[in-house]
């Protein structure tokens, strides 16, 4: 009987006829070169028990072991669970600052995390939290209320701002006309005071710098405000065909449109010399304060003659002086303060 013996092939690259036939066994690189590998076949049918292969019929290709009744993929199992890491709740701890000892210092961007970076390799570390906090305004020198308010559950922090009265600051440099009046081709007077935003009637244009007044859209029965115009005011009865007077717009709009109006308070008024023969205008405002009357088209004129028995319009007064201040189409710094008044 003859005995079979294992045999040593050589890489197929290292031959000279550079062929590979895709034989199991064991290979070397070179002839008694001691850099050894074994090969399994690709395919097998032989069906010992241990042996292994290759199955190129799958795809992706898989390696399979013989259990001597049939080929069982070389598939990875999960192993037993071990002993639990630290968790990163107890290396870590949160904690949301008190009230500083400080006074807070304004910034333009608030940051949550006053802990900006940890370690927590080397030892426990906490994590600062900033707290949110609502701010004070004091009112009148002896009232503090409170700007926001914070509410929370479980899920959500709720900042809801409180309305407050606002105070306008005219101190320091905040009090000069160039500040306060608008340039004339400003598309925005400014309103440094009371305002509100209504419709423009359709059919109706306001100005800037124009006395409006409130009326019905008849269409749809809706407020709306149109310029003050007219030809004259006698006539006019506060019960049976009222004037009224809502402010100064602020900018011009068309019908459909909105439209914000000063109604108390500091803006830019149009200046106007088209009125009655009951006033003589003038286009120099003698001094801070004297009034403003409504023309005949909307815009603000200085009287200089004492005020006739007759029905008139005060919008307010003037807050410059000089020459050339109530010239006609001039703008003008104007104090808001409507008045109707019926002789």
């Amino acid at each position: 009987m003859s005995l079979l013996k294992p045999c040593i092939n050589i890489n197929p690259a290292y031959t000279t006829n550079n062929i590979d036939t895709f034989q199991a066994g064991l290979y070397q690189l070179a002839p008694n070169n001691s850099n050894l590998i074994v090969r399994v076949n690709t395919t097998s049918n032989i069906g010992l028990s241990g042996e292994i292969q290759l199955n190129t019929s799958l795809f992706p290709y898989k390696f399979q072991g013989y259990n001597g009744s049939s080929w069982v993929d070389f598939n990875a199992t999960q192993g037993q669970q071990g002993i639990p890491g630290t968790d990163f709740t107890n290396a870590v701890n949160f904690n949301n600052l008190p009230l500083p000892g400080d006074s807070s210092a304004p910034v333009s961007l608030g940051s949550i995390f006053a802990t900006t970076h940890i370690d927590v390799s080397q030892s426990i570390n906490d994590v600062n939290i900033r707290s949110l906090q609502s701010g004070q305004y004091t009112i009148n020198s002896n009232l503090q209320v409170q700007s926001l308010k914070i509410s929370q559950n479980s899920n959500i922090i709720t900042l809801t701002p409180q309305p407050l009265p606002y105070t306008w600051n005219f101190t320091g440099s905040n009090n000069t006309i160039s500040i306060l009046k608008n340039a004339p081709d400003d598309v925005n007077n400014y309103s440094w005071g009371d305002s509100s935003k209504w419709i423009v009637k359709q059919g109706s244009t306001i100005l800037k710098g124009q006395a409006v007044r409130i009326t019905n859209d008849t269409p749809n029965s809706n407020l709306v405000i149109i310029p003050i115009t007219y030809t004259s005011l006698t006539g006019v009865n506060p019960f049976t065909t009222p004037m009224n007077m809502l402010g100064i717009a602020t900018q011009t709009a068309t019908g459909g449109q909105t439209c914000v109006v000063c109604t108390k308070g500091i803006t830019t008024a149009l200046c106007t010399n088209n009125i009655t023969a009951d006033f003589i205008s003038s286009s120099a405002v003698g001094s801070v304060g004297i009034d403003g009357l409504v023309g005949k088209d909307g815009g603000i004129f200085c009287n200089t003659t004492p005020v006739p028995m007759v029905d008139y319009i005060r919008a307010g007064y003037f807050l410059e002086s000089g020459t050339g201040i109530a010239s006609n189409g001039n703008y003008a710094l104007f104090y808001v303060e409507p008045r109707f008044q019926i002789s």
